[in-house]
């Protein structure tokens, strides 16, 4: 898996290096479906990412976490992308009453997960994944350490450097 490390600093910042993300996965639109896991602790930042995801994607409504409803759906022209939260799953027969295998095979879509280290062996392997940490010196600054199975090239973006994930 190829690797990236990004700064953050703020939520902002956050949104635009999911916007980014998304603008990449993009590019490559026979890869579906594309499956991608969030993984850091409460707060880190993980709905903030998704939400600049499906800004990317030209979503302009509200983006909620599904804790409570474990999956929310957002549909584009061509593309849905289906965002769940592990959080409050305890068992894998929960995954298996909402059809999680359905949602994972859609054509023309792309999963994001939060909390999948709850259910990893239920889970296939992630396209992306995205390991996001709180810093311990600044209190809105956060990494994200990116692991893809397709390469990673830096881009400079105003004074951050953002991933382009390049599909091959």
């Amino acid at each position: 898996m190829n690797s990236s490390t990004l700064i953050s600093n703020g939520n902002l910042e956050t949104e635009d290096i999911g916007k980014k993300i998304s603008n990449s996965v993009l590019k490559k639109s026979d890869s579906y479906p594309v499956l991608i896991f969030l993984i850091g602790e409460l707060g880190a930042g993980k709905t903030t990412l998704c939400k600049g995801f499906l800004k990317g994607l030209g979503h302009k409504d509200v983006v909620k976490s599904p804790t409570y409803n474990l999956v929310e759906t957002y549909e584009f022209s061509n593309l849905v992308v289906f965002h769940f939260d592990f959080y409050q799953i305890s068992h894998q027969k929960e995954l298996s009453n909402v059809g999680i295998q359905e949602y994972l095979d859609t054509n023309n879509s792309i999963s994001i997960i939060e909390w999948p280290e709850k259910m990893a062996s239920f889970l296939p392997n992630p396209d992306i994944q995205i390991i996001i940490h709180h810093s311990e010196k600044k209190e809105d600054q956060r990494s994200l350490e990116i692991k893809s199975n397709v390469s990673i090239k830096p881009v400079s973006y105003t004074h951050l450097t953002l991933p382009t994930i390049l599909l091959v």
